[in-house]
């Protein structure tokens, strides 16, 4: 089965049955098209980092049996990530700006 994530085309085989698959691939989509919009200057790489990290610590949290989930399980509930890249994570470049003329 194909599935579009965050634009991208990607064929999935595993266990589970293939609206479950969907699913899946439905939620992550929804997850990096709500750290798209937050921080719309990263690439997609880094978009995908910051989405896979969010969705770590959720299963860390839940595997700890902690009741709060870093992030919003439903990203229209809460926008924007809740894991943020650092200034380590390398410079943002400036946005252009055109001078108004004389």
């Amino acid at each position: 089965m194909v599935v579009s994530i965050f634009g991208e085309e990607c064929a999935l085989r595993g266990e589970g049955t293939p609206d479950h698959l969907r699913g899946l691939a439905a939620q992550v989509d929804a997850r990096m098209r709500a750290v798209a919009m937050a921080t719309p200057r990263l690439s997609k790489t880094r978009v995908a980092m910051l989405t896979a990290l969010q969705l770590a610590d959720e299963l860390a949290r839940v595997q700890a049996g902690s009741a709060a989930p870093a992030a919003a399980p439903d990203p229209a509930a809460e926008p924007g990530p809740r894991v943020i890249p650092s200034p380590a994570a390398g410079p943002v470049p400036p946005r252009r700006t055109r001078r108004p003329r004389p």
